[in-house]
C-alpha cells in the first residue's frame, strides 16, 4: 500500500507544472492528505491561469479516494491525474455561477 507520502511525491510529479503548450496554465500541488481510516483524499492545488493565482481544494471520496489505497500502478495514477485536472477544469468554468463550485477556491492574488 502507498504511503501519503509515496502519493503525494506521486500526483506532484504528474500534476505540477505548465499544462499546455501554450503555458497559460499551471499547477503545484499543496497538499495531499490520505486518512488511514476511511478511503478518502484530499487535496490543495495552486492553480494559475491567465494571469490569476487561486487555491483550490478538492475532497475525494469512495472510488477515486479507493484509487490510492492500493499499490500506485501507473495506470491508476493517471486515471486519478486525469480526473483532477478534469475537476480543475470544471471548477475554473463553474466557480462564478455555483456555490458549491465558489467554495473550492479562493483567490490568492
Amino acid at each position: 500500500m502507498a504511503t501519503p507520502e509515496q502519493v503525494r511525491e506521486a500526483l506532484t510529479q504528474k500534476l505540477s507544472g505548465l499544462q499546455s503548450q501554450g503555458g497559460g496554465t499551471s499547477l503545484e500541488v499543496l497538499e495531499v492528505k490520505v486518512p488511514s481510516v476511511f478511503p478518502k483524499l484530499l487535496l490543495k492545488i495552486r492553480v494559475g491561469v491567465s494571469g490569476q493565482l487561486w487555491e483550490v481544494s478538492l475532497d475525494y471520496e469512495g472510488h477515486e479516494a479507493s484509487l490510492v489505497s492500493g499499490d500506485l500502478a501507473e495506470d491508476t495514477l493517471d486515471y486519478l491525474v486525469f480526473l483532477v485536472r478534469t475537476h480543475l477544469f470544471e471548477w475554473w468554468h463553474t466557480k462564478d455561477t455555483e456555490k458549491f463550485s465558489a467554495r473550492m477556491g479562493k483567490r490568492l492574488d
